[in-house]
């Protein structure tokens, strides 16, 4: 029996469907680059930095991802500068703050003991404007003058990894990214996280508790209901089966 016209054309449509589903998984997919060894071994070198800059959007950000790697080089006695450019006045409320930018910034300080950053530096730019604000850049590249870092953290612009998505954390990095490439001479290697091509992995096996301290910190933000860090164990136990370890942290290195 010939199909109906309508079941042809619902089968080239279901078709169509599949192939462009296929592609978007090939383009979009979490790929690590390289070996896991090699990826592990990148890890170790970014380690023994003795200065490091992390410029991010929001309290938070730091700890949730990269603050295992930002704890070992604070053990290792790395001087842990970091840049907060929005306090996160727009963020969740968990617990009903009446000032919410200010109890964020005092979340942040406290978890920034816990990990040993050696100091914190709050841009307190409009939440959810960060990229656009004129006055980010030009306060990055001074704080980046001032503290010559021999690595620099920012998130991924270019491959995020989804779905989670925010015009603070990528437009902040793309706009520093401009920033680092007109830079002349020996510029350092930038650490992008929240990727989808990763082709450097830290361990943070050992310090998984202590990230997870530093996070619950941030009450405003998590509350009670996630407060164990249970997601966030669960994101990075999974990063840590990809290169054979219990737990990492995963990044792009651009150099």
């Amino acid at each position: 029996m010939k199909s109906s016209p309508r079941l042809r054309r619902f089968g080239i449509v279901l078709s169509v469907l599949a192939i462009i589903g296929s592609v978007l998984y090939f383009i979009f997919r979490n790929l690590l680059t390289v070996s896991p060894e090699e990826a592990l071994s990148e890890g170790k070198t970014l380690l023994q930095k003795k200065t490091v800059l992390a410029v991010v959007a929001h309290p938070d950000d730091l700890e949730w991802y990269i603050g295992g790697t930002l704890h070992r080089l604070a053990v290792a006695g790395a001087n842990v500068q970091v840049v907060v450019s929005a306090s996160g006045e727009k963020g969740p409320n968990h617990i009903n703050a009446t000032d919410l930018a200010a109890t964020r910034e005092q979340e942040q300080r406290a978890a920034g003991k816990i990990n040993g950053y050696t100091q914190i530096h709050f841009l307190r730019l409009p939440d959810r404007g960060v990229a656009k604000d004129p006055r980010f850049l030009p306060e990055v590249e001074k704080i980046y003058n001032t503290v010559k870092p021999e690595a620099v953290f920012v998130f991924d612009p270019d491959c995020p990894s989804l779905p989670y998505l925010h015009a603070d954390h990528q437009g902040s990095a793309r706009l520093f990214l401009s920033f680092w490439r007109g830079l002349t001479g020996d510029r350092p290697p930038v650490y992008l996280f929240q990727t989808r091509r990763p082709n450097v992995a830290v361990d943070i096996s050992d310090v998984l508790d202590t990230k997870t301290l530093a996070l619950a910190e941030h009450h405003s933000q998590y509350g009670v209901q996630d407060s164990n860090g249970g997601r966030m164990i669960q994101m990075f136990r999974a990063e840590g089966s990809r290169v054979g370890v219990e737990a990492a942290e995963l990044y792009r290195v651009l150099r």
